[in-house]
């Protein structure tokens, strides 16, 4: 296998990828697909619905370079056994809000989804070093609230996201919120319910059919020649997202 470049945008069909441990259904669901999976074990650091997000524990920083939050040991050294170079968080992500969302920042192409007051300074630090501009928002759940369609396209619920992406010449859909489970919540994100799987093939945790903005989200995709895959005929589920790593050889 080989490394993802572009975070969240593999170019060809996905290998490995970072997934929640809590729903052994999902990962198996994956390796269905030939995909290995790197589980996110649960931290009692965070409050318990999202104590296994792969978004609250690692920012993929493209290639071989990835953050693991500081004392993810177990997940940090499976990662190296695939070759990754692990760069530890500067903060302790931690509840509450927004303490544990330091890492939870949505790459896209050049650009950074971010709310700089609460973003790791290692990240901040390759945004430099890397030319990678920042869009800023409010919205700390920035990765868990934006699913990244293509170099140029995303999905969210948020409407401080929506905006400032526009700004810079994104394609937004906006959805409206809710419609994706989370217990212990009121509702979860899109960005957490998904994952690209290649580079023209979007899957989902559940059934995308349920959500009420179905048709907007399926003719936003089939303009941009993504395929919609669903897992499980489950409602849609916020699993803090499935991060593409590595891809298979082309």
């Amino acid at each position: 296998m080989q490394f993802v470049q572009e975070p969240n945008l593999p170019k060809a069909a996905v290998g490995l990828m970072a997934v929640s441990a809590t729903y052994p259904e999902i990962l198996m669901e994956l390796k269905s697909f030939g995909i290995k999976v790197i589980p996110v074990e649960a931290r009692a650091l965070l409050a318990g619905p999202v104590q296994s997000h792969a978004d609250m524990a690692c920012h993929h920083l493209g290639g071989r370079k990835i953050i693991a939050a500081k004392g993810e040991n177990q997940f940090a050294a499976s990662l190296r056994q695939y070759g990754f170079e692990v760069l530890e968080s500067d903060s302790i992500v931690c509840d509450p809000y927004p303490n544990d969302s330091a890492l939870n920042a949505a790459r896209i192409g050049s650009y950074l989804i971010a709310n700089s007051k609460v973003l790791d300074r290692t990240i901040l630090n390759d945004c430099i070093l890397e030319n990678i501009k920042i869009i800023e928002v409010r919205q700390g759940y920035a990765k868990c609230s934006t699913a990244v369609v293509d170099e140029k396209s995303i999905i969210t619920s948020d409407r401080g996201i929506e905006l400032a992406a526009k700004r810079v010449g994104l394609s937004v859909l906006k959805i409206r919120p809710g419609f994706i489970r989370l217990p212990g919540y009121a509702y979860g994100f899109i960005g957490g319910a998904c994952g690209l799987i290649s580079r023209n093939e979007l899957v989902f945790t559940g059934n995308p059919k349920v959500h009420p903005d179905f048709d907007q989200i399926k003719k936003f995709l089939d303009c941009r020649k993504i395929k919609i895959t669903a897992l499980s005929e489950r409602p849609l589920l916020d699993i803090g997202g499935m991060i593409p790593l590595m891809e298979k050889e082309r």
